[in-house]
């Protein structure tokens, strides 16, 4: 057992000195971002990696060197040095590289998409090209793709007749799925085989990060279980192929088999059988076609014809959607040509210009694959001065070639007419649009799939006009792309980590036999972090549908639970409040909060029961807060009155700035005691802060990581905390000697840090005697209140105004309430606030549906529990989505998603987290203990500013155009700023 133990680490110390030690090199290397050890360049490609590596082209050049794991590549990324690489120096650069993928999915590498350069491959291409891709080919199969785009008609005329929204992406993806079964197949579909699943499964197999091609020793560990994924989907694939071809050599299909004329009666299938065991080529006996070639082939068909010609039209119509003049044009040029009387036919494409250049300048924007398909050196040579050596893996970036404004004018716009009076071509010949790739490893179905391409495309648009649904602009047409199916900051980390999890994680003892909570399975690693997405409250309501208000997921290595409704909220938050009292431990709490010395994120103990006992007492009790009342009022007073000034001009007011303007002054001198301080940007410093607390940070997910510091959180935290220490150092010196002249800034009332100062060195609590106050503890608090007070108040208030101005009922209903308790003729004061019911409802229903923190603050369990049958184990990270209750149905009727505040009245639902279908607050020991602070400065502000104000939308905007879109972090709040136009209202003057 020592041996072993001892073995690992002397194993990984040996391939990590062979990976590190330097290679000998032979000329001039291409110019590139610098690599890191092991991992090189990885940690920088990004969510969309042809994005990336055009950014860094223009910085590093055309020929660009990247390390990928210990995988050297070159990118490729001007026409000039494409055709260097697909044409000069072509039979250099035509191999593909090993992946495992292609191994096992291709079967052993016999196809002809992932086959290694050689006398095989020239041989299964010939194959290929002339017995299925063959123009003559393309033709026989005319009837099947004329009857296939009559029935999508049909179907599209009954949608028009109904006028049905229509999902293009997945009408077009069906199309083409009838098409290959049929043309490759020879069949309708089979309901014994889920084709369509096969492929994305075998394709999102080929698309994932494989650490094992970029760490070829990694792979015998199979860390991420893709090798036995791989061989499933093989076996499945194969298992599929080989009744497809028993079927075909037995006729024992009629149930599947397409009726066809006699002479146009064979599929791919059929042809392939037909040349079985003949040499692939007549000249040469070596090669004979065998099942296993034909099961290959027949692979590369399907996995080529699924998703290209399909992603390529619905690009061609989302563009044409956002570009009508050019839509009018290819109508016009379509009536003109074929007439209004009749649909498309395959032989009227080639006198349709017009249709052929928008089908070029879509491939020119969005070719399908922009990376192209990985080529490989199958020698040491030299380009243009430097030195690529055998085996460096080429990428050439046909996406960056394509939008390269030396090559092309204004080239981000979508523009057919560059291509008139301008004969480029996109089969290979002419390197400035590559979209099929060029020279001997270019896609040999460029005939086939442009004609798919066309035929369909205009069909569409020729048989149809088309608008975007619910008054959506071209403009509001999400343009983003998706690459690949890696998930962002997943690759960052990955395989550094992967050993290390063998290692720190060996075969731990699993609870099996105990119920856990039903979730989405994990992957290796990373858990189901890839599926939060933007907006992890949405994602969560989504799977909580799915799999019940008791949710368990992994993030990263963290168990973690869901709760996602009223009854097990208060399960965790009450009956069990204890177990979960705790916060876990994060890098942000340990850097931000002074190692946890504050009150947020301080783990359960007495330590912290002390601390909240204090806060609550001293800082943030009712007496406390009504001690605050004239800054507020005074703070408030020149608000209006400088709202006031904006509406006597008619300006546009922006409101989320405002309102953060007005919390920052009020934080400044009821925490500081101080106004705005030059020296400090205490405002910046806050965001800086609150941002990098809500950033994914890996180590809080994979703890062992957090050595690495792979995303430079842990230095930016350090730094952040550093110039906040500064600032809160010399808070503390100035109010510890305020006689120096430069400190008359000082607010003359008691604040926050004199009441903390007049404490120090005593204890938190009378009867306990171990926990005495210092200047860390001091700091911690300090930023704890002003983290606490900067965006919440005015998110909520943010929120609050852009529903009363999308609803303007409700704002003329809160408007006459005011009226009538304080009168037109002055402002509100926080004693008229428990006399306005309805403002207090409109404040209810803003945190119902914008509950500032949508996840509350995570908490943690200190023990091994079973709660509705569901063992929970401790460490397990609890995230209660107040977001996903506040709009839950079962709770909140049908109209949940409505800004009604009527729903509270005679409904005394209490907001304090008594009531579990609206806790914004939390609730329980880690409930908010800053409440009616927050609640006070909410409806305070709220109220003056509907009271003082009528206010309504700049530039004709209508309600139903206000942007309700939110940004997810600490807070949500919106997206865009509110802005808006004030009146006064009030009788007297500000």
């Amino acid at each position: 057992m020592l041996l072993q133990t001892l073995a690992i680490p002397t194993i990984l110390l040996v391939i990590f000195i062979w990976v590190v030690q330097p290679k000998q090199r032979h000329g001039k290397i291409a110019p590139g971002p610098k690599a890191l050890p092991i991992i090189g360049n990885l940690h920088m490609l990004g969510k969309l990696p042809h994005r990336t590596l055009q950014t860094f082209a223009r910085k590093y050049g055309p020929i660009m060197s990247l390390k990928l794991g210990q995988v050297q590549a070159i990118v490729v990324s001007s026409p000039e040095t494409a055709e260097l690489f697909l044409k000069t120096h072509d039979t250099v650069f035509a191999s593909r590289p090993k992946i495992q993928a292609s191994e096992y999915l291709s079967h052993g590498t016999k196809g002809l998409v992932f086959s290694e350069y050689s006398a095989y491959w020239r041989k299964v291409r010939k194959v290929c090209t002339l017995q299925l891709l063959s123009a003559s080919k393309v033709d026989m199969f005319a009837p099947l793709r004329r009857q296939e785009l009559g029935v999508l008609v049909k179907s599209l005329r009954n949608s028009a007749a109904s006028r049905e929204v229509v999902d293009l992406s997945e009408v077009l993806g069906e199309l083409m799925e009838n098409i290959v079964y049929k043309m490759v197949l020879g069949r309708a579909r089979d309901h014994r085989f889920e084709l369509k699943g096969l492929v994305h499964q075998v394709m999102n197999l080929v698309g994932a990060f494989n650490l094992a091609d970029y760490m070829p020793w990694l792979g015998a560990f199979d860390p991420q279980g893709i090798t036995r994924r791989l061989k499933k989907a093989s076996k499945e694939i194969d298992q599929f192929l080989e009744q497809i071809i028993q079927d075909h050599e037995h006729n024992q299909y009629d149930n599947y088999k397409v009726q066809k004329a006699p002479h146009n009666n064979k599929d791919f299938v059929d042809i392939l059988l037909s040349l079985m065991n003949q040499p692939i080529d007549l000249q040469g006996h070596q090669n004979v076609i065998d099942r296993t070639n034909i099961k290959a082939i027949i692979l590369d068909m399907i996995m080529a014809a699924f998703d290209t010609s399909s992603t390529t039209v619905e690009w061609a119509m989302s563009e044409l959607l956002r570009h009508q003049s050019v839509m009018k044009r290819l109508q016009d040029e379509l009536e003109n040509v074929v007439g209004m009387n009749r649909h498309v036919e395959e032989i009227d494409l080639e006198k349709l210009a017009y249709l052929n250049m928008v089908v070029k300048e879509t491939l020119r924007l969005h070719p399908v694959a922009p990376l192209l398909v990985p080529r490989e050196s199958r020698e040491d040579v030299t380009i243009d001065g430097y030195f690529i050596k055998k085996k460096s893996r080429i990428i050439v970036n046909a996406w960056a070639i394509g939008r390269d404004p030396k090559v092309w004018h204004n080239p981000l716009m979508f523009d057919p007419k560059r291509f008139e009076n301008c004969n480029v071509d996109i089969r290979g010949s002419d390197f400035r649009v590559i979209p099929f790739g060029s020279g001997r490893r270019g896609c040999p179905g460029i005939h086939m799939g442009l004609t798919t391409v066309k035929l369909v495309l205009a069909q569409l648009v020729h048989c149809f006009n088309w608008v975007l649904p619910l008054d959506m602009s071209p403009d509001e047409l999400d343009m983003n792309e998706i690459f690949g199916l890696t998930t962002p900051r997943t690759l960052l980390v990955i395989f550094i980590l992967i050993l290390s999890y063998a290692l720190f994680h060996p075969n731990q003892p699993q609870d099996d036999d105990k119920a856990h909570p039903p979730g989405p399975k994990p992957l290796p690693i990373i858990g189901n972090l890839h599926m939060l997405g933007k907006l992890p409250h949405r994602s969560l309501q989504a799977l909580a549908k799915k799999y019940g208000p008791i949710m368990s997921i992994k993030l990263g290595q963290v168990p973690t639970i869901v709760v996602s409704s009223p009854e097990t909220a208060e399960l965790f938050l009450k009956t069990h409040d204890t177990v979960f009292a705790s916060r876990p431990k994060t890098q942000a709490s340990e850097y931000m909060s002074y190692g946890t010395k504050g009150l947020v994120f301080s783990e359960y103990g007495p330590y912290w029961r002390n601390m909240r006992k204090f806060c609550t007492t001293q800082l943030l009790s009712a007496s406390k807060v009504d001690m605050f009342a004239p800054l507020r009022r005074e703070e408030l007073g020149l608000f209006v009155k400088s709202l006031e000034k904006a509406a006597s001009s008619r300006d546009v007011v922006n409101i989320s700035e405002q309102v953060g303007e007005l919390m920052s002054n009020i934080v400044y001198k009821m925490i500081l005691g101080r106004n705005k301080d030059d020296r400090f940007d205490l405002k910046g410093l806050t965001h800086e802060a609150l941002h990098l607390s809500g950033v994914f940070n890996m180590a809080d997910y994979v703890p062992w990581a957090r050595a690495f510091d792979l995303q430079g959180l842990k230095r930016k935290f350090k730094k952040s905390k550093k110039a906040f220490d500064q600032v809160l150092e010399q808070t503390i010196k100035d109010h510890e000697d305020p006689t120096d002249s430069d400190k008359k800034s000082v607010h003359n009332s008691e604040d926050f840090v004199a009441i903390l100062l007049s404490l120090m060195h005593q204890p938190m609590d009378q009867h306990e005697q171990k926990h005495v106050i210092d200047r860390t503890n001091v700091k911690a608090i300090i930023l704890d209140m002003i983290g606490g007070s900067f965006d919440t108040s005015t998110s909520a208030i943010e929120w609050a105004m852009t529903e009363l101005l999308r609803h303007p009922r409700v704002m003329k209903t809160l408007q006459d309430e005011l009226n009538s308790v304080v009168g037109i003729n002055k402002k509100v004061e926080e004693s008229d606030l428990a006399k306005l019911p309805y403002l207090n409802m409109v404040v209810k229903e803003t945190l119902r549906l914008y509950p500032v923190l949508p996840l509350l603050v995570p908490r943690e369990s200190l023990e091994n529990i079973t709660i509705n049958g569901y063992y929970i184990e401790k460490k397990s990270r609890i995230l209660i989505n107040a977001w996903a209750i506040g709009r839950d149905p079962k709770v909140w009727c049908n109209n949940a998603e409505m800004f009604y505040p009527e729903r509270f009245m005679n409904n005394n639902v209490d907001i304090r987290g008594h009531d579990f279908q609206l806790i914004p607050f939390g609730s329980g020991r880690r409930g908010c203990p800053g409440i009616q602070l927050g609640l006070t400065s909410v409806g305070l502000i709220l109220a003056q500013l509907v009271h003082c104000f009528n206010w309504e939308l700049p530039l004709g905007i209508s309600p139903d155009d206000l942007d309700m879109t939110e940004k997810f972090g600490i807070t949500i709040p919106r997206c865009k700023p509110l802005l808006a136009i004030p009146t006064y209202r009030l009788l007297n003057k500000a």
